[in-house]
């Protein structure tokens, strides 16, 4: 019998594959779990109109996010710290300082986006990663001047 997945089955299909299974194994498992659906022909032309949708979808997706990505990278961003006179700082730039910096920018971003490995401690131009959706990474500076 000829059955279209509507999930991953291990060992036997993935979702959206038309394959075909033994007769009882798809009546008596497949079909009453809910895993496939008998392949007719206008199931599997609808399965396959759904799947290229998806597919351009994402690719539009993935496109914002590549932009999204070179906006971040030339965007300015600026901010201060008190520094003493050797240039020694008080204070920190952490995560949701950062977070609060690219929103007044109009980035919306979660503590999940931002890879920093320690707080930012110094004056000068610092690069901090972002983990974008779609494993798409980004840098933006944060430039820290004395107060």
């Amino acid at each position: 019998m000829k059955v279209l997945f509507h999930k991953d089955v291990p060992g036997v299909g993935k979702k959206g594959d038309v394959k075909n299974v033994a007769d009882g194994y798809a009546r008596n498992y497949l079909l009453k779990q809910g895993l496939a659906v008998v392949a007719t022909e206008g199931i599997v032309h609808d399965a396959q109109v759904r799947e290229a949708t998806h597919k351009q979808r994402q690719a539009g997706e993935v496109a914002k996010t590549a932009a999204l990505a070179v906006e971040l990278k030339s965007a300015y961003i600026m901010t201060t710290l008190k520094a003493g006179d050797d240039g020694s700082v008080f204070g920190s730039i952490s995560i949701p300082k950062i977070i609060s910096l690219l929103k007044e920018k109009k980035f919306t971003f979660d503590k999940t986006h931002i890879i920093l490995e320690h707080p930012l401690k110094s004056l000068g131009a610092h690069i901090v990663k972002l983990k974008l959706d779609h494993n798409i990474e980004a840098e933006v500076t944060i430039t820290i001047e004395r107060e």
